[in-house]
């Protein structure tokens, strides 16, 4: 436990909340200054950012250049604005890191998992991780729970156990008096991780979206018996099929959480269960299509950029995310000021892309083979892309599964599209695989040289 952050956690929370009840006009104010004060900081303290925005001081932020992951780590040393951040001693210290050390005594750094290419990597000072705590302690608020002295929470966060991942290093600040935190790793034996859950009875379940299903599954034949006041998945894609099975298992509806390793939280579902609301008074987004271009609300763009308020060792202005984000239409009966997000298409997974019938390549977006897979009665799928086509894996197939019946369902999909792929495999498993940190995408293209 780290008291430092927990207290300011905590008051960074009490301000948070009191934001929520802003009008939408109060909200872009506040977006605005704290988008001017983040420009000026970055000029002043990152060489990068002072190259990278020379002259366009004026510019209004979609002017800005974009800022994407190959760019950040290969300029990493002239991104962060303290001369002791090297990128090789972090590299260093996180593939030495085994418990909740900090780099020189005052760095929380995190990174990705690099299942999509090269690690980011991520340090915070205590200011901007008490605030990236204070954004997961939203997201669990919402959800129904809230701990203190009076009544301690018992979490279980299964997910991945590496040291350097965020949920690790988050889990590992918030355990205290108030969050009994106890990490499960999504790879260990099932039975295993069954018996586990069983005997800590956990008041609240954060595991990724696959693993929500997969537990779901467990609970529904009673070999898992626990009751959770509120379950939160995160990271992967919530199907329809998955949250239906979590409803039935739990009793409630689960709690979808959007985040990410760079920016903390930037989105979560409330009691209304109307959308995930962004975090807009932490995070500035951009839904854009594949030419950068802003799309209107109600369209899934191709990427996300992310201007992160509250960054100022990494700065993060127009960071590129490729998660295709749809924002909704709708507002939330709960009234926060907060847009609400439908749907994150294709987190961790991966776009395919085919000759069409006229030759020409057809983008294949996960969400095709999710409506076409996701009533299979199997404790979960994943397609990957092979040499020759597509290889569907099903996980432990229960009665009524037919094989022959998934492929065609697939080929309808892909014909839908304008693809005609006759190699299309069916392949049952145990258990889908898992990447470094434990996720498992929905689909897997094939990595080429």
């Amino acid at each position: 436990m780290n008291a430092g952050v927990i207290w300011r956690a905590l008051r960074i929370r009490r301000q948070l909340r009191a934001q929520e009840r802003w009008s939408r006009e109060a909200l872009l104010a506040h977006q605005q200054s704290g988008l001017a004060a983040l420009r000026r900081d970055a000029i002043v303290m990152s060489p990068f950012y002072r190259e990278l925005h020379r002259g366009l001081d004026r510019a209004p932020l979609d002017a800005l250049p974009l800022v994407t992951k190959p760019m950040l780590m290969e300029r990493f040393d002239d991104v962060v604005t303290d001369l002791k951040l090297r990128l090789k001693d972090l590299e260093a210290y996180l593939a030495a890191l085994r418990d909740d050390s900090l780099f020189a005594g005052r760095y929380w750094v995190s990174s990705t998992s690099g299942s999509s290419g090269r690690k980011a990597i991520v340090p915070s000072d205590i200011r901007e991780w008490s605030t990236i705590i204070a954004s997961y302690a939203r997201a669990n608020e919402w959800a129904g729970i809230s701990a203190s002295l009076l009544r301690r929470v018992t979490m279980a966060v299964v997910s991945s156990t590496t040291p350097s991942h965020q949920s690790s290093r988050v889990a590992a600040t918030v355990r205290s008096p108030f969050v009994a935190a106890h990490r499960f790793d999504t790879g260990q034996p099932l039975d295993a991780l069954v018996e586990s859950l069983n005997a800590l009875r956990p008041d609240v379940l954060v595991a990724y979206s696959s693993m929500v299903r997969v537990l779901a599954e467990e609970q529904l034949r009673q070999r898992l018996r626990i009751r959770p006041r509120a379950v939160n998945c995160s990271s992967e894609v919530l199907t329809a099929e998955a949250r239906a099975l979590a409803t039935r298992a739990w009793g409630g509806a689960p709690f979808e959480v959007y985040a990410a390793t760079e920016t903390g939280g930037i989105a979560a579902e409330c009691s209304a269960h109307a959308g995930m609301h962004l975090f807009e008074d932490l995070v500035i987004p951009e839904v854009v299509d594949a030419e950068n271009r802003p799309v209107p609300d109600g369209v899934t763009g191709d990427k996300l950029l992310v201007t992160v308020l509250f960054a100022r060792t990494l700065p993060l202005i127009r960071y590129e995310m490729t998660d295709r984000v749809r924002i909704s239409t709708r507002s939330c009966p709960c009234g926060r000021p907060f847009r609400l997000v439908d749907a994150v298409e294709g987190r961790t997974d991966d776009v395919l892309r085919f000759p069409g019938v006229g030759g020409e390549l057809v983008t294949v977006h996960p969400i095709v083979l999710e409506h076409a897979l996701d009533r299979v009665p199997a404790e979960g799928w994943q397609v990957r892309e092979t040499e020759h086509g597509l290889n569907v894996l099903v996980a432990k197939p229960g009665s009524g599964f037919d094989a022959s019946r998934a492929r065609e369902a697939v080929l309808r999909a892909l014909a839908q599209v304008g693809v005609q792929l006759p190699g299309v495999e069916v392949s049952t498993v145990d258990a889908i695989p898992a990447g470094a940190a434990g996720k498992r995408p929905l689909v897997v293209a094939r990595r080429r040289d």
